[in-house]
């Protein structure tokens, strides 16, 4: 059983009924990565139902490419019908792109009154996918910046059990946001949940900011987790079992749950061996280095005018290829792998 199914199974369920769990985390968290612009209220502008937001979106047919964007779509769909979801009210949207940062959000109100704040992973825009390369030498990033405004904008004096999450980049962006966040706002945060995103510089996971939060961070990957073990985090993560392989398992729609609980995992080989690879390739490169290699990479992007990775030709794929050659095998292997997820999404 997938997030799918879980909606289909307990749709007329109410949260009085069947309280929240860490699936309807993992659900809310991935609502970010569809396009509501014009649809949710931005700041003070007021509300939308789940359900009102579902059938504007669905009448304006706005257009969505891959596997995962897809099926997000098709969980809204299921949603703005179920007892469960329908009337959870959506506010606060956010979503910029320019030459600096890829950054969404938006703010939820649950029909258990509790808040839910999603952080958007990276979409098909270049920039977003150079500022997830960029977190290897830059914090605090455009993004991580603008992810500690938006929490600290969003939560108001009245709201009380805050939840915070993100799937991919979403889910170092939740984290970020509160570890930057005013006192009195933290104090309201009951959890923040990392799925499957990626870490932060040693320096940040030593800092006294984020040791003040660490004890409310949940972290979750699947078995071969790839984005979630890039960077340092939380020794203390939660493997799920996900369908597909590789980079596959990424995707969100591929991880299995059962009753209100996503299915107990443990990580494999490969996905250690690579977390330590990539440990200590991050040590041994210096900070000039890191930033050479980033900007060589989407230099192929900006030269050829790309902006988003629907524009991608066969040609700057091959572009990318033989850049990567110049690197080290198992360094190729996860760009390959990086590049594959970027298309399925």
């Amino acid at each position: 059983m997938n997030i799918i199914d879980y909606i289909k199974k307990n749709r007329n369920k109410t949260f009085r009924e069947y309280p929240f769990n860490e699936i309807d985390n993992l659900i809310f968290s991935l609502l970010t990565y569809i396009d509501f612009t014009n649809i949710v209220p931005a700041f003070k502008n007021g509300k939308i139902t789940l359900k009102e937001a579902a059938e504007k979106l669905h009448k304006e047919k706005k257009n969505y490419r891959g596997i995962f964007i897809g099926n997000t779509f098709k969980m809204l769909e299921i949603m703005k019908d179920s007892k469960r979801y329908k009337d959870t009210l959506l506010y606060n949207y956010m979503k910029v792109v320019n030459d600096d940062m890829q950054f969404g959000a938006m703010t939820m109100k649950l029909p258990d009154k509790s808040i839910y704040i999603s952080f958007a992973g990276t979409d098909t825009s270049i920039i977003g996918w150079e500022e997830d390369f960029k977190m290897t030498y830059l914090y605090p990033g455009a993004s991580q910046k603008y992810a500690s405004i938006y929490l600290n904008k969003a939560i108001g004096l009245l709201d009380k059990t805050v939840r915070i999450g993100g799937h991919s980049k979403g889910g170092n962006l939740a984290i970020c946001a509160v570890m930057n966040a005013h006192f009195w706002i933290r104090r309201k945060v009951v959890k923040i949940t990392n799925f499957d995103g990626p870490g932060f510089l040693k320096s940040e996971i030593e800092s006294k900011a984020y040791k003040k939060i660490e004890p409310k961070i949940k972290m979750v990957v699947p078995k071969e987790s790839i984005i979630g073990m890039l960077l340092y985090h939380t020794p203390d993560y939660i493997v799920v079992k996900s369908k597909g392989l590789s980079i596959l398992q990424h995707d969100a729609f591929n991880w299995q749950c059962k009753d209100t609980k996503l299915i107990r995992d443990t990580q494999s080989k490969r996905s250690k061996a690579l977390q330590q690879k990539l440990t200590k390739k991050l040590e041994e490169l210096s900070l000039k280095e890191r930033i050479n290699l980033v900007q060589n990479l989407f230099n192929i992007f900006k030269n050829n005018n790309i902006k988003d990775t629907k524009e991608i030709k066969i040609r700057e794929i091959f572009k990318l290829i033989k850049e990567f050659k110049k690197l080290d095998k198992e360094t190729q292997n996860l760009l390959t792998e990086l590049l594959i997820i970027i298309f399925i999404k």
